[in-house]
């Protein structure tokens, strides 16, 4: 049951991970999962606390306009007290004082508004007051019926109780609120009638759009800022991760000598030092196989033939002294294509698992012009042209001077090879776009188009059209792990019987 249980939610899960990926494909990223993870944790509270802000302003706002009410309410209830003990319930005076007692409160009010600000909506206070059974006696507005009971309303009615009484009203009219104050009018005990004041909520509304427009620009600055930041973060946190995936995807490309960075002392650094403990292991277990596997191969072949040359001169089956010479001949070539073949193996086995830390770097100009004087010599010697074109300042590489020699020779070794008499061989070194690009090529036959692929395979080689023989099938090998072990690239364009031309770009 409980297997189940995990499997639904694992399902679920899926589902919605799916679902997200379909929705906005970058979410399906761990950096923007975490981006949009922080940005939530820290939007949400700022979004609650200017909810919290703007409410408890308004309801602050509500409270002290409440409270200037109530004492507005009280000052005409004082006022129409004073003026019932003067002219008595009901008189026709009472209603004259009233209504200029109020002209003078309104004009205090527009003073309000030229002084800050406030529209004749926002300060629109209107003084309301009933008898003692609720009748309209007096309305500053003019909008309620005379003689008509409101005893209905909460307000009113609490007033009637001898209580304060507050009510809200909305104003279609209008398009506002509108608050109701009410108080009762006491003479000698007894509740003659009821005052009520009213006010529009334009005001506070007004206030708090001002407010809000004020800090829109920095609240939305601060949100830019944020959203730097977290996206940073993630980046930070991410980043060992993706670099740890981008050096995994170099080793599976074959790529020898990629180290994982594994300075960050947290989670994420444990797991690349586990990873990189794990390729050591496996990378040199794969790469003794591999070499293994390659080298009994090759080695079939010379050593068959070997066999078969020695068997038949032990059994005496070869009287003749030339036939014995040509075997003897064929045995003497094979073991030194055994020794080149053992030989290069080693060279490649020192290239690709000596540590780049250990290796300091060589000027590739002052070697290429080495190399230069003594490929010049043997060219001529075959009867061939031999050009270069090298600067005479330094090109400083990190690739170390042993296998820079090494390069050269593989790759100029290779031109001679497949270049006839009465051609010419070019080697050119120059210094373009941040990189060192050094070219090798030659007039020979030319390599087919669906060779061009295997050229840097091991043990990959071709007769020479000269002498008939095959080499080791290592040279390009080499080129290509010295080239590529120290973040370089090496390309070849080939034309048949139009010749061959290696380019190689290395770093500074």
């Amino acid at each position: 049951m409980n297997g189940s249980v995990r499997m639904l939610r694992w399902r679920i899960v899926f589902a919605i991970q799916r679902l997200i990926s379909l929705v906005f494909p970058p979410l399906h990223s761990i950096r923007w999962k975490l981006f949009v993870l922080y940005f939530t944790i820290l939007i949400v509270p700022a979004s609650f606390l200017a909810w919290s802000i703007r409410r408890n302003i308004e309801t602050s706002y509500l409270h002290s306009t409440e409270e200037g009410m109530i004492d507005v309410a009280a000052l005409v209830a004082e006022l129409y007290t004073r003026l019932i003990a003067q002219y008595g319930e009901g008189s026709p005076r009472l209603h004259a004082e009233l209504a200029r007692s109020y002209a003078n409160l309104d004009e205090t009010y527009q003073i309000k508004a030229r002084l800050f600000g406030y529209t004749k909506k926002e300060v629109d206070t209107r003084l309301i007051i009933y008898d003692a059974m609720g009748r309209l006696l007096f309305d500053t507005a003019n909008a309620a019926l005379p003689d008509t009971s409101y005893a209905d309303r909460s307000d009113v009615r609490a007033a009637l109780g001898g209580k304060y009484g507050a009510r809200w009203e909305l104003d279609r009219v209008h398009q506002r609120v509108n608050l109701y104050s009410t108080l009762p009018v006491f003479v000698r005990g007894k509740i003659v009638g009821v005052v009520s004041v009213s006010k529009p909520t334009n005001r506070i509304r007004n206030f708090i759009t001002r407010s809000l427009k004020n800090v829109l620009l920095p609240a939305a600055l601060a949100l830019a800022v944020t959203a730097a930041l977290v996206y940073l973060l993630s980046g930070y946190i991410t980043r060992v991760v993706a670099d740890l995936a981008r050096r995994a995807e170099r080793i599976a490309a074959g790529e020898s000598g990629v180290r994982l960075e594994t300075w960050t002392q947290s989670e994420f650094g444990v797991l690349a030092r586990a990873v990189e403990k794990m390729r050591r292991r496996l990378e040199g277990k794969a790469y003794v196989e591999e070499m293994a596997a390659n080298l009994s191969h090759e080695l079939k072949t010379p050593l068959a033939s070997i066999r078969g040359a020695a068997e038949l001169l032990e059994d005496g089956a070869i009287n003749d002294a030339i036939a014995r010479r040509k075997f003897l001949g064929n045995i003497q070539t094979e073991v030194q294509r055994l020794d080149q073949i053992v030989g290069d193996l080693l060279k490649l086995s020192r290239i690709e698992t000596q540590a780049i830390e250990n290796e300091m770097g060589a000027d590739c100009a002052a070697v290429a012009r080495g190399v230069a004087r003594i490929f010049g010599e043997r060219a001529r010697s075959c009867g061939m042209d031999f050009f270069f074109e090298l600067p005479s300042e330094p090109l400083p590489t990190k690739i170390p001077e042993l296998q820079l020699q090494q390069l050269l020779n593989n790759l100029l070794e290779n031109a001679l090879q497949f270049t006839p008499a009465g051609k010419c061989v070019r080697l050119s070194l120059k210094e373009t776009g941040g990189n060192i690009e050094l070219r090798v090529s030659d007039e020979g036959c030319g390599i087919e188009t669906e060779l061009l692929p295997k050229i840097f395979d091991r043990f990959f080689t071709t007769e020479n059209p000269r002498t008939g023989a095959r080499g080791s099938g290592l040279g390009l090998a080499i080129v290509k792990s010295i080239v590529t072990r120290h973040g370089g690239t090496i390309g070849v364009k080939s034309e048949h019987d139009h010749g061959t031309e290696f380019i190689a770009r290395i770093p500074f």
